[in-house]
């Protein structure tokens, strides 16, 4: 049985954590902005109408599958997006999470007309980065074949040499929503 989103639970899918440091945080949230329906979902889980961005830069939004037992020994399968800040935090949930169906990076338009670009990645690289080879750099692979590289200081990623592998996410898949040719 397949459902599209999952109910309330006790349970968290960041057991392990995530990567951020402290300082890298991604929404502020107000008391006024809190959902009534908060208490439902038991002690330290909060539902909110509405957030602020607080920062203009790079961040992911994942779907994946996540099953849990029901009584009787059935199984119940929920479709869950999660809005992760850092392509560490991205790792570390594919490291705890095996069934992502998607991943979406969101980049904040350059112009001063403010606005966000959505892609489907397909794959996440590590190299040096270009402006200190001594830190590590992640490249996202984007479906129609770009890259972006999320450097110290926004280098591009063309023209750099010994990327290594991290993640592969899946394709897309004709007959799911989203039926484009598969991606490079």
């Amino acid at each position: 049985m397949v459902h599209n989103r999952r109910p309330h639970s006790h349970s968290t899918v960041f057991a392990n954590g995530l990567a951020s440091q402290p300082l890298h945080f991604m929404f502020l949230t107000t008391d006024t902005n809190k959902h009534p329906l908060s208490t439902a979902y038991g002690e330290g889980n909060h539902l909110w109408t509405g957030v602020n961005v607080l920062m203009h830069r790079i961040w992911f939004i994942v779907d994946y599958q996540l099953r849990e037992q029901v009584d009787g020994g059935g199984e119940l399968t929920f479709t869950n997006t999660v809005l992760l800040s850092t392509g560490d935090d991205l790792l570390s949930f594919a490291r705890q999470n095996s069934a992502i169906h998607s991943v979406f990076l969101m980049t904040p338009d350059p112009g001063r007309s403010g606005g966000w670009t959505i892609d489907r990645l397909t794959k996440v690289w590590e190299c040096a980065d270009p402006a200190d080879p001594s830190i590590k750099a992640k490249v996202f692979s984007k479906e129609d074949g770009s890259h972006h590289m999320d450097s110290l200081f926004e280098a591009s990623a063309d023209p750099l040499d010994d990327w290594k592998l991290l993640l592969e996410l899946p394709a897309c898949v004709a007959g799911t929503g989203n039926d484009h040719n598969q991606p490079n």
